[in-house]
């Protein structure tokens, strides 16, 4: 089973990042260079994320893009060669100068948005009104005045209620935001009205007095696609879907969140500036295909280039022979009706009605469910594997996984006859990684819906039982679906792709029931993707994974010593491949308890944690207790631990551990006494709780049996001169485990 890819964040501010695939930055190029030769001819057929594509082809590999949303076409255009910042700055001065009237454009709508400062009654514009849902007029507003600095939320005036109240009746700036999209009597016309009501009045007003205006401007092309560019910024920022206080929000439906913020559109501007402002990164080759006809010769991209094809995907597919795709790269969107709505909306908006052309049918759904994404994907994945050479591999990343994207991604990649090679997924960073290759289907014996659940509940106990603790829900379904595509029956003959997916989700729901044999640690009866499960009677199980990560990260940390995390990460994913990758967080936790970073990030053994120190310390430990214990009059004995006994039996147990390895201990059911306690270095605390958050297995056979001792404490409970009895338990409670993530602190 290949290894999960870690990849890293991007590090770069996306433009509209919060719609788009979370697609790690790496991954791809890692892949890549492991499977294809640097010849090859990668596809994209979604075109969902384009910094993947522009990875790919860094890289120095050949890439094919189909791409239907007119937005993030136009994103992977700006972006394979990005813009410098005297560019970006001397396009928006030339809209600034622009004039409205008697006045210039920049003052006119920094105006829209006047307010008065509570502390020196300057006017100034604000930074955003903040509004309630269905409120008449904002009740805050958010400012720093550049002649006081008195910055904050302030509540809102009479005269900026006023100012707001002056744009609430429709006016001519709405009509034009309709027929920039649509003609009159175009039978979506509604559904764009409904994509209006997301625009506070004031910010279509502003946002029309843009666009009117550079309509007219006399502007060459390249100063006209970076305006356009800064605009798209704008046209996010100026809809209400940001909530207050401020979230990492990644909309997904068109509703304003109960407190929203009206953006100054004209500081929208400035700061989206900097979104498209990537320095230090090199220009991209694009060669936007005009039509599919023209994929041939010099349409073809060269080594590190980029061909884009603005269409659908099924009206490239006569151009492309079986021997021309090398492999193909991409990720899978989820369904995101906010962004493909507003993507038709601002595609118009930028370019008129004819941009949006076939894109336009996303203004009629609202909803996507499941069993629709499955057939949209088959859509796509059939064709497409109808014309790849045999063995042709497919790697697919599916952020933002949940169940229904990983199960409806593998189905409709079963029914178009690609054949399942890897699986491997990231739980709670929501990261899979699929790798398909195109094969004729093989024939496979019928089989019951009966025997098909057994080979789920067979596939989901196994899995529980290689990773050792409590799973979340999603790696219980993916082994499910992995071996019953695997054994050909995950899809029926003649089955459709919605029935499909209706057929083994409710297929899941039956397997994984208590009579089953399966149990859950919390979660609700009505969604199974809550809480963690774990099998009603664990045999054959092995040691809990993240007791195996921690021993095998220590053990790579000695032998490779000046590791860096991204090396340390990669490695523990290729120990640990498929359904057993390890989270970054364990990971992180785990080099934080036992590495120490040098100035160049990479981490070596604490000079504590050589085997020699740690093996004096347990010792150390040990000859502290036996010789606390007697200074109290209790009778010790020393073995793998230290026990403390009085004549009515044993008082105190002592289990002395350098590692946090907790397993071999905590789940042993025979009796303990008042005091148990498992004694642990410091550095080994944030990772005990760490596993105790994450494993609830662990933390029920460890809560009102097992307590925790660090060494410092013992050390010091050894230099207490009237140390007594009566004292002990209150001596033992002084240095309690605490958890701090590590994971932004290694990053």
């Amino acid at each position: 089973m290949p290894p999960y890819i870690p990849g890293h964040p991007p590090g770069i501010r996306l433009p509209l990042a919060r719609y788009l695939p979370p697609v790690p930055a790496g991954v791809a190029a890692s892949w890549l260079e492991g499977h294809i030769p640097p010849e090859g001819l990668v596809l994209d057929p979604f075109g969902a994320a384009p910094w993947l594509d522009i990875e790919i082809a860094r890289a120095g590999y050949r890439l094919l893009v189909a791409a239907n949303n007119p937005i993030t076409r136009f994103l992977l255009q700006v972006l394979a060669t990005p813009p410098g910042l005297d560019e970006l700055q001397a396009a928006l001065a030339a809209l600034a100068v622009a004039r409205k009237g008697e006045e210039r454009l920049e003052p006119h709508i920094l105006s829209l948005y006047h307010t008065t400062c509570d502390h020196c009654a300057a006017t100034i514009s604000a930074q955003a009104f903040v509004w309630e849902k269905d409120a008449p007029a904002p009740y805050a507003r958010l400012y720093r005045c550049p002649h006081c600095e008195t910055e904050g939320e302030f509540p809102a005036n009479e005269a900026d209620k006023a100012n707001a109240a002056r744009f609430a009746a429709p006016g001519p700036h709405h009509a034009r935001a309709l027929e920039r999209v649509l003609p009159l009597h175009d039978p979506d016309r509604a559904h764009v009205e409904a994509a209006l009501r997301l625009y506070p009045p004031r910010a279509l007003y502003a946002l029309f007095t843009l666009i009117n205006k550079l309509d007219g401007l006399p502007l060459t092309p390249y100063r006209r696609t970076l305006l356009a560019a800064l605009l798209l910024a704008a046209f996010d920022r100026a809809n209400a879907l940001w909530p207050h206080p401020a979230a990492r929000a990644r909309p997904k439906q068109l509703s304003l969140p109960p407190r929203y913020l009206e953006h100054n559109l004209w500081m929208a501007l400035e700061e989206s500036i900097q979104t498209w402002h990537w320095p230090d990164q090199p220009a991209t080759p694009l060669t936007v295909l005009p039509t599919p006809d023209a994929f041939a010769g010099a349409a073809e991209p060269g080594p590190g280039g980029i061909t884009l094809f603005q269409g659908r995907f099924k009206d490239l597919l006569p151009a492309l022979t079986p021997t021309s795709i090398a492999a193909v790269l991409t990720a899978i969107p989820r369904p995101n009706p906010a962004f493909w709505t507003l993507s038709a909306l601002w595609g118009g908006w930028l370019w008129g009605p004819e941009a949006v052309g076939p894109f336009r049918s996303v203004l009629r759904r609202r909803r996507y469910g499941w069993g629709w994404h499955t057939a949209a994907l088959h859509a796509v994945l059939r064709p497409l594997a109808r014309c790849l050479a045999k063995d042709t591999p497919l790697f697919a990343l599916l952020p933002e996984t949940e169940p229904g994207l990983l199960a409806a991604s593998l189905l409709a990649a079963d029914m178009s006859g690609l054949q399942l090679a890897g699986l491997a997924t990231r739980g709670a960073e929501r990261q899979t990684q699929i790798t398909w290759r195109a094969a004729p289907p093989a024939a496979a014996p019928p089989r019951s819906r009966q025997q098909r659940i057994q080979i789920a509940r067979t596939a989901a106990r196994r899995i529980l039982q290689q990773r050792g603790e409590p799973t979340p829900y999603i790696f219980l379904q993916a082994a499910a679906l992995r071996d019953l595509a695997q054994k050909q029956t995950l899809t029926l003959p003649d089955q459709r792709p919605g029935e499909a997916y209706t057929a083994v989700r409710d297929l899941c729901e039956q397997a994984f029931t208590y009579r089953g044999g399966f149990l859950r640690y919390g979660g609700s009866p009505h969604s199974p993707e809550a809480g963690r499960w774990w099998v009603e009677s664990p045999a054959n199980v092995q040691p809990p994974l993240a007791d195996r990560v921690e021993s095998k990260l220590l053990a790579y940390l000695s032998q490779h010593p000046a590791s860096t995390l991204a090396e340390v990460d990669a490695a523990m994913c290729a120990a640990f491949p498929g359904l057993l990758t390890p989270e970054h967080e364990l990971v992180c936790a785990c080099l934080d308890s036992y590495g120490q970073p040098d100035a160049a990030g990479r981490y070596r053994l604490r000079e504590q944690e050589q085997p020699e120190q740690r093996a004096a310390d347990v010792a150390e430990m040990q000859a502290i207790l036996l010789e606390v214990g007697e200074r109290l009059g209790y009778r010790t004995q020393a073995g793998p631990g230290v026990v403390w006994s009085s004549p009515s039996g044993e008082i105190a147990r002592f289990v002395i551990r350098s590692s946090a390895v907790l397993g071999e201990i905590v789940y042993q059911n025979r009796p303990l006494p008042r005091w148990a306690f498992i004694v642990v270095p410091g550095s080994r605390a944030n990772l005990v709780a760490y596993k105790l958050r994450h494993d609830p297995r662990l933390a029920q056979a460890v809560e009102g049996r097992w307590r925790f001792l660090k060494f410092r404490l013992l050390r010091r409970l050894a230099e207490i001169p009237l140390l007594t009895r009566e004292t002990l338990d209150e001596q033992f409670s002084l240095d309690p485990l605490t958890y701090e993530s590590p994971q932004m602190r290694l990053l």
